[in-house]
């Protein structure tokens, strides 16, 4: 690389740094913690491969830029976000020098490849890519799929076989970045089909790899249950494509910090998008542009209930080239359309900087108050080693962003919950999870007070406040739960001896066992069992479960071959409606032992619930 070339990359870096600080300085936050949690589960080469290769997060397998870099960082770092975000901004730095490369080969004009890097580095999803950590993988995808193509551009140039290889190898290893990356085939057959036509057939052996990435996925993947992420193959799809183009383009939501009039933001819109049609109109390449945006934000076109910012973040790629190319092209001709490009440039600045910085500032204050409570709990941990930590006062945004995803596992405590009721105070989200599952129930810490097993703590304030002996002396609420978790070990007194010992996040049970808790509601509503279920258990074929209500037997519930983690659901008797304690029995039709565990083991146990 050429000096001019290192200083003009050195530029895009220092403002990109200057634009996303914030970001840059951000702690952790939400699946942040879910995916270093998963160091915790390796204890073996086998463990290894499932924490790496596993579908999770709606089936996502993406080892390269969710595990390995959460897993290895967090081995190697701990909750240190430095190293993470050196990581995080160093990849950027890559993307908006291939950006720069990519858009003057592109574009046969100097200076295009800049300017659509300054455009994107200004667009809002680009804020939501560089401030969350678990946002990497777009990141990451981005620089695969763009050293992809930009070795595309350098094997037609110069028609080296090495560099068809390197394309190649970038392509292969994009899978590990995000499922997204399976649309490179199309991005290189339209470009060589519009602009290097005797290459487009050497391009169409890709798709063979990414219809083979595709059937192997959708093999081993389970179909997401959650209603958000269905498919809605419908004419939605355009309203969806539409709300995309209108966030790359202006602000997301169509809002902004310095409270412009909503008209006045769509028109702004509406001009850059006519200024980016009008000049695209004659040019092949700036239909490869884009194409760029159209077949890239395709796969998440269908998902019509899961609208999301950071997926616009690598499609904007190509509608900023364009932007970058329709500046560039009219400052090198000095025509008058010049000045109309400077308004459209400065319109679409306008519109989105402000935006992306209060993005990018948002995002930092959640992941400060993130640190602030779990570097509280660090010290709450060494205080109070073993005993379960309840929170008073957690709200919305500290509930989804710092408890949900159990980062205190990270720093060595087991039990954490928030006080009973807290659920009235935070915003329920049915699809990222249920804020009833870390609430202790009234009964169950009514007696854990009285035992000393617990200490309660206020987060509301700059600091952690231990209140456990106020608390303590609050009237209480003396009812028994309608959902226990049996893993938990102040559930204890709820259960029947035949129990065995908690172990993680599960509790087994014998071929009987039995558990107290209080009746329904209200008439219909029904008893839910969540557990595991190994495949030793499973291989004699389905597993009977039958659960007795006060000596009222229910028709049994069966778990099948593959259905490993399983939810069960049994219409509870009417006789059941009101009553404040409930004699739960469950029994399940045999028991198995293991070479390293000869217990008599029926099935673990996580969470029994009416609802």
């Amino acid at each position: 690389m050429k000096l001019r070339e290192k200083l003009v990359v050195l530029v895009l870096a220092l403002f990109c740094l200057a634009v996303h600080w914030r970001g840059f300085t951000a702690w952790f936050r939400a699946d942040d913690f879910a995916w270093m949690g998963l160091t915790l589960g390796v204890h073996n080469f086998a463990d290894l491969l499932k924490a790496l290769f596993a579908p999770l997060a709606e089936g996502t397998i993406r080892p390269l830029s969710e595990r390995v870099f959460f897993m290895a960082g967090y081995a190697l770092f701990g909750l240190n976000a430095l190293p993470f975000r050196i990581a995080i901004f160093a990849t950027q730095f890559a993307n908006l020098a291939l950006v720069r490369s990519v858009g003057d080969r592109l574009t046969g004009v100097r200076g295009a490849g800049f300017f659509a890097a300054i455009f994107w580095t200004a667009n809002n999803p680009t804020a939501t890519a560089l401030s969350w950590a678990s946002a990497y993988n777009q990141v990451l995808c981005a620089f695969f799929l763009l050293l992809a193509f930009h070795f595309l551009l350098r094997y037609i140039e110069t028609g080296k076989g090495r560099y068809n290889l390197y394309q190649w190898l970038a392509f292969v290893a994009g899978f590990g970045a995000m499922e997204l990356n399976i649309v490179y085939p199309a991005l290189a057959a339209v470009y060589t089909l519009l602009c290097a036509r005797k290459f487009f057939f050497r391009t169409l052996p890709l798709f063979a790899v990414s219809v083979v990435y595709f059937v192997v996925h959708h093999a081993v993947v389970t179909p997401d249950k959650n209603p958000g992420y269905a498919l809605h193959f419908t004419g939605s799809m355009l309203r969806t494509l539409g709300k995309y183009w209108a966030w790359s383009v202006g602000p997301l939501y169509f809002w902004t910090p310095i409270h412009a009039p909503n008209w006045l933001v769509m028109a702004g819109v509406a001009l850059v998008s006519v200024g980016l049609l009008a000049f695209a109109a004659r040019r092949s390449a700036a239909w490869f542009a884009l194409a760029w945006f159209v077949i890239s934000i395709a796969p998440v076109l269908p998902l019509r209930d899961h609208i999301t910012d950071y997926y616009a973040f690598v499609p904007a790629i190509g509608l900023c080239w364009l932007g970058g190319w329709a500046l560039a092209q009219t400052f090198r001709s000095g025509s008058p359309a010049m000045y109309a490009a400077l308004a459209l440039a400065a319109v679409y600045i306008l519109l989105v900087m402000p935006r992306t910085l209060e993005a990018s500032n948002w995002n930092y204050r959640i992941t400060m108050r993130a640190r602030d409570l779990v570097e509280g709990l660090a010290t709450v941990g060494q205080l109070h080693p073993g005993k379960t930590v309840l929170l008073e006062g957690v709200d919305t945004v500290l509930f989804w962003n710092a408890v949900l995803d159990h980062p205190h596992r990270l720093i060595g405590i087991d039990h954490l919950y928030l006080t009973p009721n807290s659920q009235r105070h935070i915003r329920a989200f049915p699809d990222l999870g249920d804020v009833n599952e870390f609430v202790l129930p009234p009964d169950l810490t009514s007696v854990a007070l009285d035992r000393d097993e617990v200490v309660v703590y206020d987060v509301r304030g700059p600091r952690l406040r231990n209140i456990t002996s106020a608390y303590a002396e609050r009237p209480r609420d003396l009812r028994l739960p309608s959902s226990v978790d049996v893993a938990n070990p102040l559930a204890a007194l709820l259960l029947g001896s035949e129990w065995y010992a908690p172990d993680g996040n599960h509790r087994w049970m014998p071929k009987h066992a039995t558990l107290r808790m209080a009746g329904p509601s209200a008439a219909g509503q029904n008893l839910y069992l969540r557990g595991s279920c190994p495949d030793e258990q499973l291989r004699n074929g389905p597993l009977a479960v039958t659960v007795t209500i006060d000596g009222v037997t229910l028709p049994a519930a069966a778990i099948r071959p593959g259905e490993n983690s399983f939810e069960l659901a049994y219409a509870l008797p009417a006789s059941a409606t009101g009553q404040p304690v409930m004699q739960v029995a469950v029994e399940v039709a045999r028991t198995f032992h293991t070479a390293a565990d000869q217990r008599d083991l029926g099935l673990a146990f996580g969470v029994f619930e009416i609802r």
